[in-house]
Parts: structure tokens; C-alpha cells; sequence
């Protein structure tokens, strides 16, 4: 019973699809709609297709036809068995052709059709063997990794571009779309170029030179620093500091030599503190902003600039 009401919907279903892609297919309406012999034509086609699937799937195809076809592909060795091919004691023909006997006294190689090769003979044609070392790609390669030959001495041959591969569903989508006379394809298109011009219109990227700064930002090692002059006295060691910039002296400190600094000529560090002295800070203050920052700090704690 689920057979048969299978057969009966496939013998109908042909005629739906052809309404359905009627009312979908607007120019296939169209064209059925003035034309009637288009419509009638149409629809005898859908139910000589709907017919031919009713009798594909109606007949049921049970084990005794299976047989009786396996029967009939082996109908031509039950013949020859009849006809005696697989009696004993029959006598066979043994004359051979001229031919047949020449292949059979001859050797196999001609038999099979292989060229006969003499011993002492020399194969004339010479064949060049081209070195994988000697290839070009492997020579530049080699004097790009010594440093013979740089990369921007080549010329460019090509370029590749990335482009986006349409998917199957957009492939459906653009040729419905196209059965009604629209071009989805190029309104993609031009929407992503509306899209890009508005986009470069509101945020747009200038390409320029960076700027160099006017004044030069100066190195710690070509900073400054104040000259310290040390002379030795009959009363020890005095040591004056001279800034630089503002040519201010210091007062002198003297500090008393040791035996062992009399006798090596050599100054050993006290932990005795210099006085501080007018245009000299003990922190180093920045020469952008002005503000004082921490001793041994390289950068400005403020605005970041070098010390």
C-alpha cells in the first residue's frame, strides 16, 4: 500500500514543481500565460515524467525475477554445454598456419613484439642531464645566502591578489535573482564600493613624512657635568667643583690624606657629604618641563622625556 501511494505522488509531482516554478519564476509565468500551447506542452512533458517514475516504482521486482534474469544472462553457457563443448575424446585440429609456426619456432621477444636489441650495438642518441645544483632558482638561492646577490636586484614577475570565492549558496542565490532580471552580483559590488568611499570620506588615511623634532633631544653621555679640580696642600687634599654652565665656583673642601693615600698617591671615597652650593641640585630636574625627579632615574617621571 506504501508502494502504490509512493507511485501516485510521484506521478503528480512533476506537475507541482512546474507550478511552483510558475509563481516563483516570474518570467516563466509570464511566458505561460500568453502562450497556452506553451502551458499545455509543459505540462505533458511533467505527466509523461510523472508516468515514466508511476511504472518505475509501481513494478515490484521480487526474488523470482531476480532469477529468471540471472537465468537468462546464463542462458549462453547452458547452450554451449548442450551443444557438447564439454565432451572428453574430441579430436582437435593440429594443423597450424604458416604463420602460427614461424611465431612458435621463433623467440619470445618477438612473439610479444619486443624490438631486438644486437649486443655490441651503441645507443646514438645522447641525452643532456641537467644538475638540480645548476638550476636557476638553486644558483640565486646559494648567492642570495652568501651575499653576492640581494633581493631588490630581481625583478618582480608577479603578484598575487587575495580575492574572495563566491560560495555555492551566493551562486544559487545570484542566478535566481537573475531568472528576474537582477544583477545581485554587481549590486554587491557597488554597495561595497559606497561602503569603501564613505568610509575613506569620514576617516582618510594622508600618507607624509614623520617630522623630525626641531631641537635635539641630547644623550645622557653628552649631558653636562660639573668639573671637579682637586689640588694637594700642605694641609691634605682640597677639591673646588666648577658648573659648567653658570661658571660657579664652589667653596674648597679640604679632607686630610691617610698614610696609605700619602704613600700610593691614591684618594679612598669617605662618606663625607659636600656642602650644597648655589646653581648646583642634588636631583636632576628635567629640561623640558622643569620637574625634579629621582637620582638615577633616566627619564622624566612627568613627561617622559630624557633626562
Amino acid at each position: 500500500m506504501a508502494r502504490q501511494l509512493t507511485s501516485v505522488v510521484l506521478l503528480l509531482t512533476p506537475v507541482l514543481v512546474l507550478n511552483a516554478l510558475r509563481f516563483i519564476v516570474t518570467p516563466l509565468g509570464d511566458m505561460m500565460s500568453v502562450s497556452s500551447y506553451l502551458d499545455i506542452g509543459l505540462h505533458i512533458i511533467c505527466l509523461v515524467i510523472g508516468f515514466v517514475l508511476f511504472k518505475k516504482t509501481r513494478v515490484v521486482r521480487d526474488h523470482e525475477w531476480q532469477r529468471s534474469k540471472a537465468v537468462k544472462s546464463v542462458g549462453g553457457h547452458f547452450k554451449a554445454e548442450d551443444s557438447g563443448v564439454w565432451e572428453k575424446d574430441i579430436v582437435m585440429d593440429t594443423q597450424l598456419s604458416v604463420e602460427a609456426e614461424a611465431n612458435l619456432k621463433g623467440q619470445v621477444g618477438g612473439a610479444v613484439g619486443v624490438a631486438s636489441v644486437a649486443e655490441n650495438s651503441e645507443i646514438d642518441s645522447e641525452v643532456e642531464v641537467q644538475m638540480l645544483i645548476d638550476a636557476d632558482h638553486v644558483r640565486r638561492a646559494q648567492a642570495r645566502v652568501s651575499g653576492d646577490e640581494q633581493f631588490d636586484d630581481t625583478n618582480v614577475n608577479s603578484t598575487i591578489g587575495a580575492v574572495r570565492k563566491n560560495s555555492p549558496m551566493d551562486n544559487l542565490l545570484d542566478w535566481i535573482f537573475s531568472l528576474r532580471g537582477r544583477d545581485r552580483k554587481a549590486e554587491r559590488d557597488a554597495s561595497k564600493n559606497a561602503a569603501l568611499q564613505a568610509r575613506s570620506a569620514e576617516a582618510p588615511v594622508i600618507a607624509q613624512r614623520p617630522i623630525a623634532p626641531i631641537q635635539p633631544i641630547e644623550s645622557e653621555a653628552k649631558r653636562p657635568r660639573p668639573m671637579e679640580m682637586v689640588s694637594i696642600t700642605d694641609s691634605g687634599e682640597e677639591s673646588v667643583i666648577i658648573d659648567e654652565e653658570t661658571n660657579q665656583i664652589s667653596e674648597p673642601v679640604i679632607r686630610e690624606m691617610s698614610i696609605e693615600e700619602m704613600a700610593f698617591g691614591t684618594s679612598v671615597p669617605t662618606s663625607t657629604k659636600t656642602p650644597s652650593q648655589s646653581g648646583f641640585s642634588p636631583q636632576p630636574t628635567c629640561r623640558v618641563c622643569g620637574a625634579s625627579n629621582p637620582v638615577g632615574e633616566r627619564f622624566c617621571s612627568n613627561c617622559g622625556s630624557d633626562i
